[in-house]
């Protein structure tokens, strides 16, 4: 049996079911409320709206997700989302049962404390070439089965469960991080997904298109420092920063998901897949392949046509 993402032992030997759809448990620090919901048989078209942003991660079971007029998505255990706030979502428990539960948590963070924090990171951390700054409003955040927010988030289920007497200090260390870290993800998705829109006003964006359009290419940090019109060590540190992940990472990320794509293509062997992609050595393709899919180039392309 797979291990759960967030362990919620100590929740179920205190918590009371009162009722069977959604019944909520609410565990409140000065600055923080996380709530654990359970659902015992199936439902459907369930409302719910909150008037803050709220951290969503999904514990059991699954849930059938239907937010503003996007399309209706699976939410299932390890994945999270920020939900909007004044926002009805509708929500759908297909298989839930007395045996098999769904359950998720919602962590909310009171506004004042978001609002402070983000401003001290304005302060200090300016982003670069963003008018906003670093702000934390519930507009499209998704995080699909992201390791280190499942770790923050499995840290506070234990903090906000446990019985003791610094947990506020011990939760607020943990808030800013996993606040930092849904900041960068969505400045991440942002940018990375619409940035031939910004390549004009935001060098962040620009250095993006000139990645994505080069990616066969020997790609240096001090090419792309020269582009953004930075020195080196402030591009890497602005990068690393703004999206939580390097520029040699990023670069690694979409040289592996086109060579997943032209795995696809039977005729093309993985020597020349791997050179096409940018690397210059095999072995490091080999190795950084499978470092981010679990598989060799080679297992990868047999699960395709099996």
């Amino acid at each position: 049996m797979k291990k759960p993402v967030y362990n919620i032992a100590t929740h179920l030997q205190t918590r009371r079911l009162e009722q069977e759809v959604e019944n909520r448990t609410a565990y409140t620090l000065d600055n923080a409320e996380l709530s654990i919901y359970e659902t015992l048989h199936p439902a459907w078209n369930v409302a719910l709206q909150f008037d803050i942003p709220v951290l969503a991660g999904m514990i059991s079971g699954k849930k059938i997700m239907h937010i503003n007029d996007k399309p209706a998505f699976e939410f299932l255990p390890g994945q999270s989302l920020v939900l909007p706030p004044k926002k009805t979502c509708f929500i759908d428990f297909p298989e839930a049962g007395a045996g098999t539960p769904t359950q998720c948590l919602t962590l909310a963070v009171a506004p004042e404390t978001v609002s402070a924090f983000c401003g001290r990171l304005n302060d200090k951390a300016p982003l670069a070439d963003t008018a906003t700054g670093w702000n934390y409003n519930g507009e499209d955040y998704v995080c699909s089965n992201d390791k280190i927010i499942n770790q923050l988030l499995a840290r506070l289920v234990f903090i906000f469960t446990e019985n003791n007497q610094a947990k506020d200090f011990f939760a607020n260390l943990v808030l800013q991080e996993l606040l930092i870290r849904l900041m960068q993800t969505k400045a991440k998705q942002a940018l990375m997904v619409n940035y031939k829109q910004h390549a004009s006003s935001n060098r962040m964006a620009y250095v993006i298109e000139f990645i994505n359009s080069n990616l066969q290419d020997n790609i240096t940090i001090k090419t792309l420092s020269q582009k953004a019109y930075m020195s080196e060590p402030h591009f890497f540190r602005c990068f690393k920063q703004q999206f939580g992940i390097t520029p040699v990472d990023y670069i690694n990320e979409q040289r592996i998901k086109n060579a997943r794509m032209m795995l696809h293509a039977a005729d093309r062997t993985i020597t020349e897949i791997s050179f096409s992609c940018g690397f210059n050595n095999l072995n490091y393709f080999l190795k950084l392949f499978k470092r981010y899919t679990g598989l060799t180039p080679a297992q990868y392309r047999k699960s395709l046509f099996a």
